[in-house]
């Protein structure tokens, strides 16, 4: 505890030194609450209360809160004056704040109500010592409540303390001999000219794998199970196109697994049940997922389909009603994964944005009208201008990543699914675990060359409400309102971040977090500490006076019309989320004062892109019908349209990976809101001084597909060099995407449409205050909705 003492007055001198917030407290690490019993409450309820019970007593819970972030809810127990809960929690924090604040609530059944609260100076944390013991319960006038008392432990573990690790403790454990495939879109072409320069520190050529290819052959070598789990599931999605489909299969995925399950292989499809599908507006629905297609297709078959809606688990009060009824509508089992048995007895799994439905298939050319009457003929998707009809165009291109995963890591893939069906399948199909007389489940990856081996671990957002845990992993697992709840996802991304040495690299689809440290709008519910994380350790660089480099790849917009309500609150958290990064790095740098040779410019350390697209006139427009419609009239004479970004990846160092179904944002994030996975991985043959393994490969790949080019700078992208010449290249594709003159972009990789000042504010460029074709109403920093729910679009 000494050395945890003295590792805590060196983080606070460091403060005091360097950090312009140096009047507020900061707390980097996590802390590890324990909320035991109360003692006195008063009797909360009313004499209406006693007349319908007179044993109605104060229904108890606690909420913990770090300023304005809310980091805890315990359970509510019912009728007691005394309530014990005998809760913990370990709760990840970056935050500036003075007080940590314990809130007694009474739970009433439509609202709740305040009994007093219990404020601890985080100062009193700084040093590592354990606060325990019973602690009154004041009133918000500073009065005592009575007699009553909140019994609770709280200490707190600095980020310097923490040993760096790339093994989470989680549910999920570390597992070895793994291997890992990437890919990088739903389709690669052998020999396609943009990898044709790509090769590796050992000079072999690196040639990317087809998703979709390996997929099917793996569905049809299974011999014993297939589990596929999704968001949206279509059983008329046709994996090949053109001379694919002829050669290899011409069939749909339907087909495909009712030809598995007539073979005697037990196949299993679990599909996030869209509550608007079915009765309300008929089989499509709001989101278009084909859930009751799927299900209605399969249903008196062979194989086991089970709709699965995002409900919970228990419903006690009136306001577990409405909760459920909101859940069931707002949030989503986005969780997507495909395991099989293959060769040599072993299972494979796929992890990753496997959406198994239509609009999906891309390759990294990213075609906007030459595939419309061929390969995307019959497949033609567009939700981001929806009135463009399949014959004029343009599509919206699909941009993905997605990993194959062998070894032991496979395992724990299917024991996802397995403990999902269990909770939610049960009553479509009898799932069993895994005969090991059929299958070895810890059967190493084989033909893996031992010096490029994997580590791989798995990592969930989920509740007991969708989920049947094993009660012996359970431990490493937080609660709120008294349902488990699974993070690891946001605890893995956090601990990376924080292991990070020279760069981070992501590509999500949305990217929005950290609401208590906005400059306004910091009471929205969406306080996950991601992109605070980020921003922290560039600022942990800048003051160390080391180069680093956040990179950040997301969509233009997130998907949909871009001027509509939901889209503008998304597009406006975002906007609160950048501007408190980059104020963040702005106000680190004016502090520091740099030398010019590490990068004076937020965006030295913090680069934000998208990727576009613009093409030349060519024959391929004169095949399809002229543009009659008005958005396709636009588009015809533009010839541009954004690549959507459907990826959730984040590299770190060239070393670590992780991939999943998680977005960031709050409802991928908190465990509590959409189910999502992800797997971790890492070759412990490489290090972030040497890490040109496969994880480099795929990221240099990446940026191949991007930037249309490789760079030998780009082989180290923490350096000023190498972000430098990344923001040439984004910032000249952003001005041949937005010019006036029609010319193809020589990458597709934009700069963001942001002009970011030199002490980190973000302004809006002079001649785009709007997303290019799509009306005055796209506003590219966004608005707040007043009729939306902000659960919904945090």
């Amino acid at each position: 505890m000494n050395f945890l003492k003295k590792k805590a007055k060196n983080v606070m001198s460091h403060i005091k030194m360097e950090d312009p917030y140096a009047t507020s407290t900061f707390l980097h690490g996590y802390i590890l609450l324990d909320i035991f019993e109360a003692t006195d409450l008063p009797d909360m309820e009313g004499w209406l209360a006693k007349v319908v019970d007179n044993k109605d007593l104060t229904d108890a819970f606690v909420d913990v809160k770090l300023g304005k972030a809310k980091l805890a809810k315990t359970s509510v127990i019912l009728n007691s004056l005394f309530p014990v809960w005998n809760e913990s929690y370990r709760v990840e924090v970056c935050h500036f704040a003075e007080e940590l604040v314990f809130e007694i609530r009474d739970k009433d059944h439509a609202y709740s109500e305040f009994i007093g609260e219990v404020r601890l100076s985080t100062r009193e944390l700084l040093n590592g010592d354990t606060r325990e013991g019973w602690f009154p319960i004041m009133k918000k006038n500073g009065n005592p409540q009575g007699e009553a008392q909140l019994r609770f432990r709280v200490v707190y573990i600095s980020k310097i303390c923490i040993n760096k690790t790339y093994e989470v403790d989680s549910y999920f454990p570390l597992q070895s001999n793994c291997n890992v495939t990437f890919y990088q879109d739903a389709h690669c072409y052998q020999d396609m000219p943009v990898f044709a320069n790509l090769m590796g520190p050992d000079g072999v050529k690196y040639e990317p794998r087809s998703c979709w290819t390996d997929v099917f052959h793996s569905i049809v070598s299974a011999q014993k199970i297939i589990c596929i789990t999704g968001w949206a599931v279509w059983h008329k999605l046709e994996l090949f196109r053109g001379f694919d489909k002829e050669d290899i299969y011409n069939g749909t995925l339907g087909d495909l697994l009712l030809r598995k399950a007539e073979e005697g292989v037990k196949v299993y499809v679990m599909v996030w049940s869209e509550k608007t599908s079915g009765d309300i507006i008929g089989q499509k629905g709001v989101m278009g997922t084909h859930d009751m297609e799927t299900y209605n297709f399969f249903k008196n078959t062979k194989v086991n389909c089970a709709l699965a809606p995002r409900e919970l688990g228990s419903i006690n009060e009136l306001t577990d009603v409405l909760q459920n009824e909101f859940a069931t509508g707002a949030y989503t089992h986005h969780q997507k994964t495909i395991i099989c048995d293959f060769e040599q007895y072993r299972l494979i799994a796929y992890v990753g944005g496997l959406d198994l439905t239509g609009g999906r298939w891309d390759t990294p050319d990213h075609e906007l009208y030459s595939t419309l009457t061929n390969e995307h003929s019959e497949d033609f998707r567009n939700s981001n201008a929806g009135t463009v009809p399949p014959s004029q165009g343009p599509r919206e291109p699909w941009h993905d990543i997605h990993c194959k995963v062998e070894g032991p890591i496979a395992h724990d893939v299917f024991i996802n699914f397995y403990e999902r069906w269990m909770q939610q399948g049960t009553k479509y199909g009898d799932l069993e675990p895994i005969d090991t007389r059929d299958i070895n489940i810890n059967a190493p990856a084989p033909y893996v060359d031992p010096a490029k081996v994997w580590n791989c671990q798995l990592f969930r957002s989920i509740t007991s409400d969708s989920a049947k845990f094993d009660p012996s992993r359970t431990e490493v697992m937080n609660s709120k309102k008294g349902r488990l709840v699974e993070a690891s996802i946001a605890q893995a991304y956090i601990q990376m971040i924080r292991n990070a040495e020279n760069f981070l690299y992501f590509e999500n689809q949305y990217f929005l977090g950290s609401a208590y440290a906005w400059k306004s709008n910091d009471d929205v519910n969406c306080h996950h500490v991601i992109p605070r994380e980020i921003a922290q350790k560039v600022v942990d660089k800048i003051y160390a006076g080391e180069r680093f480099c956040a990179y950040i790849v997301m969509p233009m917009f997130p998907e949909g019309d871009p001027a509509s309500a939901p889209i503008q609150e998304i597009l406006y958290w975002q906007a609160r989320t950048i501007e408190m990064m980059y104020g963040r790095v702005g106000e680190a740098l004016q502090h520091a004062q740099l030398p010019d040779h590490l990068g004076t410019h937020p965006t030295d350390w913090l680069l934000i892109m998208c990727p576009g697209k613009r093409e030349l006139p060519g024959p391929h427009l004169d095949n399809l019908d002229p543009p009659t419609e008005t958005m396709a009239s636009k588009f015809r004479k533009t010839l541009r349209f954004p690549i959507y970004v459907h990826s959730k990846m984040f590299i770190v160092d060239d070393v670590y990976i992780l991939i999943g179904s998680a977005n960031i944002n709050q409802r991928s994030m908190a465990g509590t809101r959409d189910t999502e996975i992800a797997v971790g991985c890492w070759q412990p043959a490489y290090n972030p001084q040497s890490p040109y393994g496969d994880v480099h490969m795929f990221r240099m790949s990446l940026w191949n597909e991007h930037l249309k080019t490789r760079e030998d700078i780009f082989v180290n992208p923490g350096t000023l060099e190498c972000v430098t010449r990344v923001k040439e290249m984004v910032l000249y594709n952003w001005q041949v995407y937005k010019g006036d003159v029609l010319q193809d972009t020589p990458g597709q990789l934009l700069a963001y449409p942001l002009n970011i000042l030199s002490d980190g504010t973000i302004e809006l460029l002079e001649d785009c205050k709007t997303f290019p074709d799509f009306g005055s109403g796209a506003k590219i920093t966004g608005k707040v909705s007043a009729m939306i729910p902000q659960k919904v679009t945090t």
